[in-house]
Formats: C-alpha cells, sequence, structure tokens
C-alpha cells in the first residue's frame, strides 16, 4: 500500500522557487466555458502548471474560479479548448455539453468544496473507505487501515465511528480532505474550503493545508482569504470575466500588481496603499 498523505505538527511550507508560468502538470488550452451561451466563465483560458505548483486563484465572485476547478474535477464541460493532465489528453470541448474526458485522469484528483459533501448516513470511516473500495477496488481492510492512518495524522482517529452530524464544522472539512487524500490523487482541488467556517475551525483546516503544502502535494486553491493565499502559493492567478489578467509569485500580486483591474481588486480587499 502507497504511504497516504501525512498530516503533522503545522508549520510553515518549506520554499520552493517561483514556478513559471509554464509547466508539463496542467495544461489548458483555449477553454472556453459558458452557461446558457450568456454567463461566460471560462473566455479561452490558457493555463499551465507544474508538479511543484501551489496555484491560489483569487478574484471576484463570477470570474470563474470555481467553474475551472469543477471543469478539471470533470464535474462540468467545456464548450470548446483541451485539458492535458499529466501529459496526456483529459478534456476535450468536442461536444456541446463537453463531457469528454479520462476517467482514469479524473480518480487521480481529489477535490474538497465548500459544505463538506459528506454522507450524513455514513459514519466517518464509512466515508473514508466508500470510494476506494468501489473505485479502486480496495479490500475493505487496506482502506480501513489507510482511514485509521489518515485521520490519527488529521487529529481525528477518536472520531472514526462519529457521525456528519456529530461533527464540528472543522473536523466535517478535515474529513472530507482525508476523504479526497483516501485515493492518494496527484492533484488536489480546494474550492472556498473555509469561507463557511468560524475563525478557530478556519485554522484547523488551513494547517492541513500547510502541511499538505510542505509534502509538495500540488493545489489549485480558491479562496478569498488573500492573507492564507500569500502564504501558501507558490504563484498567485487573478482572474476577471473568465480571463487570467494577471499571474505571479505572491510578494509581486499583492504588493505590486502590474494590471489596474489587479489593484483596484485588491485595493477593495486588503486596503492597500
Amino acid at each position: 500500500m502507497n504511504t497516504p498523505y501525512l498530516v503533522a505538527t503545522p508549520t510553515a511550507p518549506t520554499p520552493i522557487p517561483p514556478s513559471q508560468p509554464a509547466g508539463d502538470f496542467i495544461q489548458l488550452r483555449g477553454v472556453c466555458k459558458s452557461y446558457n451561451n450568456q454567463l461566460v466563465v471560462m473566455d479561452h483560458l490558457d493555463l499551465d502548471m507544474s508538479t511543484s505548483d501551489r496555484l491560489v486563484i483569487i478574484g471576484p465572485s463570477g470570474s470563474g474560479k470555481s467553474s475551472l476547478l469543477r471543469v478539471l474535477m470533470g464535474l462540468e464541460g467545456i464548450q470548446d479548448g483541451t485539458v492535458h493532465f499529466q501529459g496526456k489528453p483529459y478534456i476535450e470541448g468536442r461536444h456541446r455539453d463537453g463531457k469528454a474526458h479520462n476517467e482514469k485522469l479524473r480518480n487521480q484528483i481529489g477535490m474538497v468544496f465548500q459544505h463538506y459533501t459528506l454522507f450524513p448516513h455514513l459514519s466517518v470511516l464509512g466515508n473514508l473507505i466508500l470510494a476506494p473500495v468501489r473505485v479502486h477496488g480496495l479490500s475493505k481492510s487496506e482502506a480501513t487501515e489507510r482511514a485509521r492512518t489518515l485521520l490519527a495524522r488529521l487529529g481525528l482517529e477518536s472520531k472514526l465511528h462519529a457521525y456528519p452530524s456529530q461533527l464540528s464544522g472543522g473536523q466535517k472539512q478535515r474529513v472530507a480532505i482525508a476523504r479526497a487524500l483516501m485515493l492518494e490523487p496527484k492533484l488536489m482541488l480546494f474550492d472556498e474550503v473555509t469561507s463557511a467556517l468560524d475563525p478557530e475551525m478556519v485554522i484547523e483546516v488551513q494547517n492541513v493545508m500547510m502541511q499538505l503544502a510542505e509534502q509538495n502535494m500540488a493545489m489549485i486553491i480558491v479562496t478569498h482569504d488573500m492573507h492564507f493565499a500569500h502564504s501558501i502559493a507558490s504563484r498567485v492567478i487573478f482572474c476577471n470575466h473568465g480571463k487570467i489578467i494577471e499571474q505571479g509569485e505572491p510578494e509581486q500580486i499583492f504588493s505590486r500588481p502590474r494590471e489596474p483591474r489587479t489593484r483596484e481588486f485588491l485595493e477593495k480587499v486588503l486596503h492597500l496603499d
């Protein structure tokens, strides 16, 4: 059994040399997506990511941030363009609904949502082992062992047989992260995972994500928390109206944005001088 990603005592992630806007891990070329042929959320989008990247996507509501994650997870299609993952064709916008994707590659991506999406009728253990047993064909005993290891490292071993209704918001979100890690993904997607949490619970979840960064997990994170974005990102991408307006190292984006629209946005959320 491969060792699952483990979470230990929270520390800041080891600095990684800034990635250039190019990489062979993920490549989006000319990706277009709209809803009802009116609301454009991805407008001929090009994006490259390397395995060492921790991309944080920021921007106003409706700029296409969450849609990008849902497309990469295979939950929504695209109308045009292509997505390559690990050097292989992953998604193509060949059809109107754009549902052509490589299921094998999709299973190597994990996603954590804002609202947990845990199955309320299953225990924590049941939530964690369901997909590994049904999708990857693991035995129940092997999946249970993997779940126990992850929960212990997340400080949740005592919640193994608890149900979601018995957990705090921070505990639910950590269980959701553990569930995604159960399939040993090559890429993790986080969509506003702390926006519905109380401040103390936010720290719990962010510490887990910082530890994944320490272990060089490739991640794409959508967040409105600019301070967390600054601390975890190797590259920050600012999107507006389905386009990438600017991207760069956190220090450059947050302190010296080049584009007027980026600065306008950050002035509102950070009160830049």
